[in-house]
């Protein structure tokens, strides 16, 4: 009886990520754009750790659409995992609760797994949405957990407005695989931090870069990929 149940659970959550990423392609049809579309498509079968700056509460599902076929795992507060209604279709569709409010480890054990599984990691390095006009702080646990895998980190910048169905569209730069700086420690708090700013810093550039590509003057063709 409990096969059954549990093949049932798989197929409705199947539907769902079907659902929910082709819903979002059509209800708010990003415009995504590559500094290097051919490297991006290697990270189809190998693992990554996605950064992606947070805007708005749509942020999330909508990088669960648009990495889905990278296999991104997408961290996700764990007051909404938990959510009634919402915590059965996570949990069979590859997204990891964070604790928030406190020293939560267990979603570095997931995505360590993850990883070794060959599956990528999408985190929103901020730890919430922005409530400024340019990136916040960002956390350190995305420099950690490259350090313990190994796997290159891929920034991923947000810009512009989600409109439903017409409108404005929603902006999405997927910049190239960045490695970690060379160490002989590092897993030294003031080393993970420095590294956390230093891709913020390059994500303030992809910021400058976005609005280049997206509009503001014509883009050469060897300067971006279209998807």
């Amino acid at each position: 009886m409990q096969k059954i149940k549990d093949f049932f659970l798989k197929i409705y959550c199947w539907l769902c990520k079907i659902f929910i990423v082709a819903g979002m392609r059509v209800i708010f049809r990003p415009k995504i754009r590559y500094t290097n579309k051919a490297v991006l498509k290697e990270y189809r079968n190998k693992p990554a750790i996605f950064i992606v700056n947070h805007t708005t509460l749509y942020d999330g599902i909508v990088m669960f659409s648009v990495l889905n076929k990278y296999k991104a795992n997408i961290l996700i507060a764990k007051d909404w995992y938990e959510k009634k209604g919402f915590k059965t279709i996570l949990e069979g569709n590859r997204a990891i609760p964070l604790d928030r409010n406190g020293l939560d480890t267990n979603w570095l054990r997931a995505s360590v797994k993850a990883v070794k599984k060959g599956e990528s990691i999408c985190i929103f390095p901020e730890g919430h949405r922005s409530k400024v006009d340019t990136l916040d702080t960002f956390k350190s646990g995305f420099t950690l957990l490259s350090q313990m895998t190994g796997a290159p980190i891929i920034p991923v910048y947000l810009s512009g407005e989600y409109s439903k169905f017409i409108g404005k569209r929603k902006q999405i730069l997927f910049g190239e695989p960045m490695t970690m700086t060379p160490t002989d420690n590092g897993m030294a708090a003031e080393y993970l931090e420095a590294e956390s700013e230093r891709f913020r810093q390059h994500m303030l550039g992809m910021e400058v870069q976005s609005e280049k590509v997206f509009g503001k003057r014509r883009v050469k063709k060897a300067e971006v990929q279209h998807t």
